[in-house]
């Protein structure tokens, strides 16, 4: 699953809990699946994080690549 798939099945999950019309198993089920998305798109943001770097061009043409973090 992309990390948009999840953001949407996130959405999804939300708006059915929101409804009040689900019984209280099927709400857990939701809930437990939305914190497994959660924790999945958390991970996803923290690997694309990681690989993120800042493109720095020097008078002297020199390109410099430094992580977004340091």
């Amino acid at each position: 699953m992309t990390f948009e798939q999840r953001v949407q099945r996130l959405e999804e999950i939300v708006q059915a809990l929101e409804s009040r019309d689900i019984s209280l198993e099927q709400g857990l089920k939701l809930f437990e699946e939305g914190i497994a998305c959660l924790r999945d798109a958390t991970a996803d943001l923290s690997r694309v994080e990681a690989s993120v770097q800042i493109l720095r061009q020097h008078a002297d043409g020199v390109i410099e690549a430094t992580d977004l973090r340091g």
